[in-house]
């Protein structure tokens, strides 16, 4: 009789003409069959939840330390580098955040205060990826300036910083113009820019 349940009848296409044909439904059991099993097994689980709850087990110490969780490594410093400057062109050209190149080399985060507002909306524009890369020197931008290299910046800081003496030469004369003018306007006027006592 189980075996009768099991069996389901299906129209079949067959030679030209509809024929009716018993097939068994493979995917689900005989009724009836493997209900002792079931009941086997809520036995079994039953007998092994009543001895864990009966026995309790002491907390072993670990003789190990564990490990300290080690850093994150970025991954793709190109994306990185590009996710920072395309976040500081956005808060330069809106007012949500203050903009910060934080994460980022001096050299590159100097290349970024210089952009003008054109090219910072040249770097809002294309994607975190993409900017990343022109920083690189992969893939170039048209229209934005290159990004100098550390050692460019720090030599071009080294540049700036000499000074030569034909420099040296005009801050005395600006020094000694001033000393000159300030001098010319207390002789003038002592009562108006004397330090009140």
């Amino acid at each position: 009789m189980a075996m009768m349940a099991a069996v389901t009848v299906k129209a079949v296409w067959e030679g030209g003409r509809w024929v009716l044909r018993s097939v068994r439904d493979s995917l689900r059991p005989p009724v009836g069959a493997g209900a002792d099993i079931e009941d086997a097994f809520d036995g079994i689980a039953a007998k092994a939840e009543s001895a864990t709850a009966a026995v309790s087990v002491p907390a072993a110490e670990s003789a190990v330390t564990a490990k300290p969780a080690p850093a994150p490594i970025p991954l793709d410093p190109i994306l990185a580098k590009g996710r920072i400057a395309t976040q500081y062109a956005h808060d330069m050209l809106n007012i949500d955040a203050e903009p910060t190149a934080e994460g980022l080399d001096e050299a590159s985060a100097a290349w970024l205060g210089s952009l003008n507002a054109s090219e910072l909306m040249q770097i809002d524009r294309h994607g975190a990826h993409r900017v990343g890369s022109h920083m690189a020197g992969l893939r170039l931008i048209d229209g934005l300036p290159l990004t100098p290299t550390p050692a460019e910046y720090r030599s071009a800081l080294c540049a700036a910083a000499q000074v030569t003496p034909e420099m040296r030469a005009n801050i005395a004369e600006h020094d000694a113009t001033l000393r000159r003018v300030i001098d010319e306007m207390l002789e003038q006027e002592p009562e108006r820019y004397a330090p009140a006592m």
